[in-house]
């Protein structure tokens, strides 16, 4: 399995005219009309990426709350690329958080790059996400460039190892308290409180 997306969603004639007929700004992307479109790319998309985040390589969900569908370039910066194949990769709803709506581009373009030089991150379809980044034990990212540093950083990918070791602390606690810390993180701080909530509630299955 390569570490790039080497074949992009290709658009039908059907879905293609549905774009051209109800596309207009990128606010759009989230019309309904739209849904069918989405499954599809995600279901392409899924096997092109081994169902992990384009991002940090972490599995992807199957409940449509556990995937999104990632512009690399953003839809609010440049809207005329919502539904450019090439622009869209899977991640997992954190990673695409974390990146949010931060310019990617180094330089501004027309029309979308056929190659990964003018993006300061790691694209999906253009560039070998293990020539960039290395995982050590599944939690930490090395950067092995200047672009993998740069996606660590857009991506906030340093709060995986974070995660992970709180998860181990918390393997040692008995059931009955690492229930009290779940429901005490419910209430608690945003700030990577949905990954560390999932990762201690397997801890104690």
């Amino acid at each position: 399995m390569s570490n790039r997306i080497l074949v992009p969603y290709s658009l039908s004639a059907g879905e293609s005219t549905v774009i051209a007929n109800n596309f207009n700004t990128h606010t759009d992307w989230s019309k309904g009309v739209f849904d069918l479109i989405k499954l599809n790319i995600i279901a392409h998309l899924r096997i092109q990426q081994n169902n992990t985040c384009c991002y940090c390589k972490y599995q992807l969900g199957f409940d449509i709350k556990q995937v999104d569908i990632e512009h690399i370039v953003p839809k609010s910066e440049y809207e005329h690329f919502t539904f450019e194949t090439r622009n869209l990769a899977l991640s997992c709803p954190a990673c695409n958080t974390k990146k949010s709506t931060k310019p990617v581009l180094k330089n501004v373009v027309a029309n979308y790059p056929t190659n990964g030089t003018n993006v300061i991150i790691i694209h999906a379809h253009y560039d070998d996400y293990s020539n960039h980044i290395d995982i050590i034990n599944n939690c930490v990212f090395v950067a092995k460039s200047t672009k993998g540093s740069e996606t660590i950083t857009f991506c906030e990918l340093f709060r995986l190892s974070t995660v992970e070791q709180r998860a181990k602390a918390y393997k040692k606690i008995s059931p009955s308290v690492m229930q009290q810390l779940v429901a005490d993180l419910k209430n608690g701080n945003q700030q990577d409180k949905e990954d560390l909530i999932k990762t201690i509630k397997e801890a104690i299955r």
